[in-house]
């Protein structure tokens, strides 16, 4: 590394330069724990999905780091500078009380980071979904069809109901109003919801809280529960992440002024808080604001990690992989040498896009007798001998 600075260790605040040529980090380097604005000059982000490297040249103003500055994730790009080069450099513990008080730098930086996590959700749609999301009104029909197909009335009323206002094809949406009252004289009026007490919402187990191109005008805070957020098609379920208390989720709607682009539905019975761009700095503490931070890093580092693993060509080497990002991302119990995890071996298949192959092109895995797919859990008896065999996997990919 090519660089000399300046600034006390202890400061919150530090400048770096970096000579023209010098390597910032590389992939799988130990995150440092600072967030960095670009002063001066031009650095190259390089991300590699397999067949493919994503290059995106960083200009001065530009941040990047967030997601190892708040989650101590290792990086998953590349940086160099391509010409001499100044960075800023704030301390983690320090990032939020600074933004906090320049409250239009706070609503630019989550904008932007969104809008990333809006593209890295596209790719992981093209690499999983033959339905991608291409901002066509008719989703809505798509979605209903799907609920209609679980027999999930009140899901499919919600989705008809989105096309009957939104949609803009008259013979569509007299069929949307048709298909309505065929459903409500069959099944009834499906009940109202959610409950709203002040700025919280519940919803119950099942429920739509948005779905994809929808509109909005809010976001959320998990307070209680937990809000599946993924992408609907005719025939699937896309699941993108499952949000825990304590995340936020919505935010990207509002701050770029863009359509729903995945859908969010209660896990579980869920409280939310219920925010608004105009009211969310104001009215939530320091501890809160940077929940908003780690909530979009850790979720950014998710789906990057994901794309990663649907890129991959061999199913079996996806199926390691997730479980290696599971742990990674601090899901499961670890047991002196083994590892279990609470996900079914049907949530792993799906998770990998997997779940509608010949399971003769999983045997590999699915014979590994160091991995134990049980009822509700999978577990995995010697991690050891687990990333030999990972190793050995991503080996194989990587010669082809």
């Amino acid at each position: 590394m090519n660089c000399t600075g300046k600034g006390n260790r202890g400061m919150p605040v530090q400048e770096r330069r970096y000579k023209k040529g010098a390597i910032i980090w590389m992939e799988n380097s130990k995150a440092m724990p600072f967030f960095f604005i670009l002063k001066s000059g031009q650095l190259k982000q390089y991300l590699r999905l397999m067949d493919t490297e994503e290059v995106t040249l960083l200009a001065p103003g530009d941040t990047f780091g967030l997601i190892g500055c708040l989650t101590g994730h290792n990086y998953l790009d590349r940086l160099i500078a391509v010409e001499d080069s100044v960075v800023v450099m704030i301390r983690n513990e320090e990032l939020i009380p600074f933004l906090s008080k320049k409250p239009d730098i706070f609503i630019k930086i989550v904008s932007d980071y969104s809008n990333r996590l809006r593209r890295i959700n596209q790719k992981l749609f093209q690499l999983c979904s033959p339905s991608v999301y291409k901002d066509l009104p008719d989703q809505f029909l798509t979605i209903a069809a799907y609920y209609e197909s679980q027999k999930n009335w009140k899901n499919a009323l919600y989705a008809l109901e989105c096309y009957a206002t939104l949609g803009d094809n008259p013979e569509l949406k007299s069929k949307a109003q048709a298909e309505i009252d065929r459903i409500q004289a069959e099944q009834g009026k499906a009940p109202p919801y959610p409950e709203r007490i002040g700025h919280h919402a519940v919803y119950q187990a099942g429920e739509i809280i948005f779905l994809e191109q929808e509109k909005g005008n809010e976001f959320y805070f998990i307070e209680q529960g937990k809000v599946k957020i993924c992408h609907i098609d005719k025939e699937n379920e896309f699941v993108i992440a499952v949000l825990k208390p304590g995340e936020f989720f919505g935010e990207m709607a509002i701050l770029n002024q863009e359509e729903r682009n995945a859908s969010a539905i209660a896990f579980e019975q869920t409280r939310l808080l219920v925010l608004t761009k105009d009211t969310f700095i104001n009215e939530l503490g320091i501890e809160i604001l940077k929940k908003v931070f780690t909530s979009l890093s850790r979720r950014m580092w998710y789906s990057f990690r994901r794309s990663i693993n649907l890129s991959y060509r061999n199913p079996v080497l996806r199926l390691y992989d997730c479980l290696d990002f599971i742990i990674e991302s601090r899901g499961g119990q670890k047991k002196d040498a083994a590892y279990l995890f609470d996900i079914t071996f049907h949530d792993l298949r799906t998770m990998t896009n997997t779940l509608n192959l010949e399971d003769s092109r999983i045997k590999e895995f699915v014979g590994d007798d160091n991995i134990r797919i049980n009822y509700g859990t999978i577990s995995i008896t010697n991690l050891s001998k687990f990333y030999d065999m990972l190793k050995l996997y991503r080996g194989r990919e990587h010669s082809l």
